[in-house]
């Protein structure tokens, strides 16, 4: 048992505030709509680009539209930017393999975004006239090829620059609604699993049943790792004869597909998860 240790945890607090504040300038991040459509949200990158963002992962067939509500306090001229990247370019091949389009209001507006450029930048889509009160903003995928989507910035601040640094610290210093507020501490524990594949859910389940208090953080939306539905290699393997309990936990949390892969389905994602949320000593931070 690891009961003398005590690190403190650390948490980034993204909540973005889409409701009536008063302000020029407004940030939506994506990976915040309210309606994700057939987008996902992909978290890998943070540390090199600040955020996690929408993908649209359509293996060629373009996916359903993701839309979000914003409350507009102040009725003007806005001008619009998508902080976007063209991945294909990035690999020597241009043309935008990953092309979306921007509505607001239901209105598209510019053109095709996510072509020509290969890092992480802010795309002007042009200007809108928004009334007061609620308005709706739609992603359309063109291509089902991975289109990236960080943010959308509104903002009818004359000679509004979007910042060029965007990595977590530089959000949270831009102090504006949308915006991560900054860093919240999320207590003290035994122990802190970094990763929820299958090894650190047995180390998790593990170290909550013999008392430990344990943080579990995983970077994505399910937990399984390589066995979860995102990426679907089966459970697989098998052990020498033992008088000892061998992969007692592993077999809880375990898939039955037939094939790897197989139908996202097959994955039991929602399995993992009650099986860590049954455990009273472990704090899941997805």
């Amino acid at each position: 048992m690891i009961d003398h240790l005590k690190p403190i945890l650390l948490a980034a607090s993204l909540v973005a505030g889409f409701g009536p504040v008063s302000a020029d300038t407004l940030l939506i991040e994506a990976e915040q709509f309210s309606r994700k459509g057939g987008w996902s949200v992909d978290t890998q990158f943070i540390e090199t680009m600040g955020s996690p963002y929408l993908i649209a992962h359509g293996l060629g067939e373009a996916v359903a539209d993701a839309s979000t509500d914003v409350e507009i306090t102040d009725a003007g001229s806005y001008k619009v930017w998508v902080r976007t990247l063209d991945w294909s370019e990035s690999l020597g091949r241009p043309g935008g393999a990953g092309r979306f389009t921007l509505s607001i209001g239901g209105k598209q507006l510019g053109g095709e975004l996510g072509k020509g450029a290969a890092t992480w930048h802010w795309e002007e889509v042009g200007a809108v006239d928004l009334a007061k009160g609620k308005s709706s903003l739609a992603l359309k995928d063109l291509s089902g090829f991975d289109g990236r989507v960080d943010a959308v910035l509104l903002s009818r601040k004359a000679g509004m620059i979007p910042p060029e640094k965007c990595l977590l610290k530089d959000r949270i210093a831009w102090k504006i609604p949308g915006a991560p507020e900054g860093i919240q501490d999320a207590g003290d524990f035994d122990l802190v699993v970094i990763g929820g594949g299958y090894g650190g859910l047995g180390a998790a389940i593990s170290a909550a049943r013999m008392g430990s208090k344990v943080a579990l953080i995983q970077n994505r939306e399910v937990l399984g790792g390589n066995g979860s539905s995102e990426i679907r290699v089966w459970a697989k393997g098998d052990l020498p004869p033992s008088e000892f309990l061998m992969a007692d936990i592993i077999r809880e949390i375990e898939d039955k597909a037939p094939t790897s892969p197989a139908a996202a389905s097959e994955f039991v994602d929602d399995k993992k998860l009650a099986v860590v949320q049954a455990e009273k000593n472990i704090t899941l931070l997805l």
